[in-house]
């Protein structure tokens, strides 16, 4: 789709009962659905999946949506790819009427665990799925302790040539040193924001990664990055004025503190690692077996040193 087409998909979303949270304080929220409350990114989103559509063997994909919740994905595939073989849906804590919600656009769920080095983790169960050529982990990853055993269950679920697509916050990202400038505050997740806190079935953000950091993690798993873009995703600036069927940006108080955090957003995104989100298109290039040596642990501090001065150079 176009930027035109995806607006009009956009505006004519009718989103689930559960994606809208009217319990929110921030009125730009308790009133959007995701796409809208995400509307670049799944802008993005669209156009990278546009890139794999137009691959000859990925005319009838089978997908596999990680972290599905609130399955509004179901809706822009549809659009992207006209005869979906198979969908699946993987997360923790769907309920019964997400998954019979799901049923009716033939998407199977899958309630599992994605995380067992979280503390007091659920129940894991096999997804039972492989030979997939598509998976969504839209901003998933940073929830995660260790995206390793999340990693290679895509792996296995995915035949060699499939991709991967990744959204995920930017620790690079500029308004972040800002902050450490100006008021030494850490752009780690605060401890009351964490597992330290809270055990529930919604996980918390764990870690936001580099792009060098994400290819890492990514290769360790048997992928190569094909394409990667920094972006500013613009969370929540937008709405959907009824009147005019259009889309439009949120305006902001002309308060001195906003124009200022405006200008300074401005020039810092000029460069592109500085901006606060990534989108990632990934290929899958080894199955998992052949992968296992590259994670060969050291115990000793000489083994140690060749396995930095190898993998990091120092």
């Amino acid at each position: 789709m176009n930027f035109k087409d995806y607006k009009n998909f956009v505006i004519n979303y009718k989103p689930f009962d559960w994606e809208i949270p009217d319990y929110d304080f921030r009125s730009n929220v308790k009133t959007s659905h995701s796409f809208i409350l995400s509307f670049i990114r799944f802008y993005k989103v669209n156009k990278y999946l546009e890139i794999v559509s137009k691959e000859k063997n990925f005319e009838n994909p089978k997908i596999v949506d990680v972290g599905a919740f609130p399955g509004n994905m179901v809706f822009l595939s549809k659009e992207i790819f006209k005869n979906i073989s198979k969908y699946t849906s993987i997360g923790l804590d769907l309920d019964e009427k997400f998954i019979q919600k799901m049923r009716e656009f033939k998407v199977d769920c899958v309630d599992t665990e994605i995380d067992p080095s979280f503390p007091e983790p659920k129940n894991i169960v096999e997804w039972n799925i492989e030979e997939y050529d598509i998976c969504y982990l839209l901003d998933t990853i940073e929830h995660l302790v260790d995206p390793t055993f999340c990693l290679d269950q895509i792996n296995k679920a995915l035949k060699v040539g499939g991709y991967i697509l990744i959204t995920t916050d930017n620790i690079t990202n500029f308004l972040y040193i800002v902050d450490m400038v100006r008021r030494g505050k850490s752009p780690n997740v605060h401890p009351v924001l964490s597992s330290m806190t809270y055990r529930g079935n919604h996980r918390p953000h764990h870690k936001e990664y580099s792009k060098e950091e994400l290819r890492y993690h990514l290769k360790r798993c048997g992928f190569d990055l094909i394409k990667h873009e920094y972006f500013d995703r613009k969370q929540a600036d937008f709405y959907i004025d009824q009147n005019s069927r259009d889309i439009k940006k949120h305006k902001t108080k002309k308060k001195i503190k906003n124009l200022i955090y405006n200008l300074v957003k401005k020039i810092g995104f000029i460069i592109p690692h500085l901006r606060n989100h990534h989108i990632i298109l990934a290929k899958k290039v080894k199955n998992t077996n052949e992968i296992l040596n590259d994670r060969e642990l050291v115990y000793t501090k000489q083994e140690w040193i060749k396995k930095r001065l190898d993998t990091i150079g120092y």
